[in-house]
């Protein structure tokens, strides 16, 4: 049974919160994760909420199509509802390509009026604050120097691209941790390569080649790097760490899961996203006082096998247990949705039992059902556009000037409401887009980050959802969300589909009414819904002439005719308490169940009849259209029959027209 909704119309709540937006792309990425991290912790430090729009997938998705209805949700950005906008702008680029980010640049120099921040990348019309990655390698370089007594002259650094001050940056710690001990900064043991495994392979091949001397310590200026070059030493027979010590920077997933886990190094992101809070607060508020953000710790050194240290083993087996496919967990003592994996998604068979649902209803509580797989958070919405039904209508960019909110999940015991709302047609929830949603305004007593996410299939946008979380539980969108709105935008177009393929099984192709399918259908529904107190009525309309129509004036003249009277019978439809059928190819039925006066059944005859009479006075045809009409008005029992009233109807529109005959005859 599907729940009572509550209110959503928010009249009574006002904002209470400083608000902060932030554009992310690909959350689940371990840069976008670490950088949520800061702007999290420094936002609750400060009771901020942040509203994120984020894309789920990489800016450089090669299907365009879904990549430009993931972007599209930066068009549902309200200005009016922040403070501050926070731009991950590194996210929007690849390999120093900067268009997105350009074009991000344009679009808010033209729309946002607030103050605009961009971390680690310049953009035009920004503030920029930058990660600077000099004190972490003065730290990796301090390790190599004093645990591992290395001497200087036997330690190489390999950066990235010569010409990026990323690069130039990593290197200058390497060497300012030199020259604070007295140590020689030599610049011919600095190499630089490109961010990817190649740029260690080819690196080690100069080594393994005697093209340099054997060093005793390579510091590269990434996991990927330091990746490679590893490999290929120990593929060439030259031991890693024994021969080489190796070190990486970034302590991705990939540098543990790696043959030889390497040492690296958290860099300080996190760190840089609560200078960037902190900037925005400066502006936003610059009366109140400032709150320092966290330095670079000792922590942050990940220790694997490739330096010779022991391993951390924590930092290995973390990592290992998010990497592994599980596909049998231990439910001993209940599921644990806070842990749930990819494993866990793809285990549960969430897009069979979705794309399952036989209605619309069905479809939207089998979302409900399946939102444990994305704890913790505190709300779920899932907003759509009005006419999402309508396969026939693409929406590719923008969105519309109403949405109408058609999930609303709550973890169980979260809340004394209902845990879920979900409706299918009810336009009186609608709300104006603008507002993004209702209960943003509501008070709550901590701060929450919403992540409003796009919902789409392909390039057609849907509407957008939005995952409510509370900032103390750092909660970020992961691999699991991400595929998990996949299988949600899968299962709405999957209703969508199998709704206009039953509109072709309940629908007259010509004339739009109901066929005689779509007629029992709908008096079931009515059935349904009656209670004693309603009566049934029926009428039954039967075009005379058509084929005369047909034989003299050709078929396309019988079709006007048909859709005329048609037009008319869909006029005797005045509220849903009624529906239209067009029963045989020149006939068709009124009915419906209501609380009717026993007038009505002559007063609907009378309009179809004056309604007829209009349309041949303004047609211009050099011919009549007629129909013969009778209706019945009976009070509905449980065990009344449409048949029985259609033969009735029918009946008396016979009676009619042998009274019209012999009144014709007379005269």
């Amino acid at each position: 049974m599907i729940p009572p909704v509550y209110d959503l119309t928010g009249s009574d709540t006002v904002k209470t919160r400083k608000r902060l937006g932030l554009i992310i792309v690909n959350p689940e990425q371990i840069y976008q994760s670490r950088i949520l991290d800061g702007i999290m912790t420094q936002c609750e430090r400060y009771d901020y909420d942040v509203l994120s729009f984020t894309p789920l997938i990489d800016i450089w998705f090669q299907q365009k199509e879904y990549l430009n209805a993931e972007k599209n949700i930066f068009n549902l950005i309200n200005f009016d509802l922040i403070d501050a906008m926070i731009v991950v702008a590194i996210s929007m680029t690849r390999n120093e390509d900067h268009s997105e980010v350009k074009r991000l640049a344009e679009y808010l120099k033209e729309n946002c009026p607030k103050p605009c921040i961009s971390i680690d990348l310049p953009m035009e019309g920004a503030e920029l604050v930058f990660t600077d990655d000099a004190p972490a390698f003065r730290k990796i370089t301090a390790h190599i120097l004093d645990v591992h007594k290395v001497p200087a002259d036997k330690i190489y650094m390999l950066s990235g691209r010569h010409d990026l001050d990323i690069s130039q940056n990593r290197v200058r710690g390497f060497r300012e941790e030199l020259e604070s001990r007295g140590l020689p900064y030599d610049r011919h043991r600095v190499f630089y390569g490109d961010f990817w495994y190649s740029g260690g392979n080819t690196v080690a091949e100069k080594i393994i080649k005697g093209e340099v001397p054997m060093p005793r310590a390579v510091i590269c200026g990434n996991d990927h790097m330091a990746i490679g070059l590893a490999n290929s030493l120990e593929k060439a027979g030259i031991s890693v760490p024994e021969q080489v010590i190796v070190t990486g920077f970034d302590a991705t997933q990939d540098a543990v899961v790696n043959e030889i886990p390497m040492t690296s190094f958290v860099p300080n992101v996190s760190g840089t996203a609560q200078e960037a809070v902190n900037l925005a607060h400066r502006l936003i508020e610059p009366d109140v006082p400032e709150i320092p953000a966290d330095e670079v710790s000792e922590d942050n050194l990940c220790i694997g096998a490739s330096c010779g240290c022991q391993t951390n083993i924590d930092y290995i087996r973390h990592n290992f247990q998010s990497a592994l496919y599980k596909a049998s967990h231990d439910y001993t003592h209940g599921f644990r949705a806070d842990t749930a994996d990819m494993s866990t998604v793809v285990e549960s068979y969430m897009l069979e039992k979705m794309t399952a649902a036989k209605t619309i209803d069905e479809c939207l509580e089998n979302i409900y059902l399946q939102t444990y797989l994305i704890a913790p958070y505190s709300d779920f919405y899932l907003m759509l556009r009005p006419d999402w039904l309508n396969t026939y209508k693409t929406l590719r960019v923008g969105y519309p000037d109403t949405v109408r909110p058609v999930v609303h999940a709550v973890p169980q015991g979260k809340t004394s409401e209902d845990a879920v709302q979900y409706h299918d047609d009810d336009a009186a929830r609608d709300f104006p887009t603008s507002q993004l949603l209702p209960q943003l305004n509501v008070y709550r007593e901590k701060p929450s980050i919403f992540y409003i996410c796009p919902v789409h299939f392909q390039e057609d946008t849907l509407g957008y959802c939005i995952l409510r979380c509370s900032l103390e539980e750092k909660v970020k969108p992961t691999a699991v969300f991400r595929n998990w709105m996949r299988n949600v935008n899968n299962a709405l177009e999957m209703i969508r589909v199998q709704n206009r393929l039953l509109s072709y099984s309940l629908y007259d192709s010509m004339t739009g009414l109901y066929n005689r399918r779509g007629m029992d259908r709908a008096f079931s529904e009515m059935r349904r819904k009656a209670t004693s107190e309603d009566k049934c009525f029926v009428c039954v309309i039967d075009m005379n002439w058509l084929k005369r129509i047909n034989d003299q004036f050709g078929h396309p003249e019988g079709d006007y005719a048909i859709m005329q009277l048609a037009r008319c019978a869909s006029e005797m439809v005045t509220d849903e308490r009624f529906c239209a059928v067009r029963a045989g190819g020149d006939e068709f039925f009124v009915i419906g169940i209501g609380r009717f006066d026993d007038d009505m059944p002559a007063a609907k005859q009378q309009k179809l009849i004056q309604d007829i009479d209009l349309i041949n006075r303004e047609s211009g045809k050099p011919y009549r259209i007629s129909a013969g009409i009778g209706s019945t008005l009976r009070p509905f029992t449980e065990s009344i029959k449409l048949e029985e009233l259609i033969h009735e109807a029918d009946m008396n529109m016979y009676r009619n027209k042998e009274l019209i005959k012999k009144s014709q005859q007379a005269v």
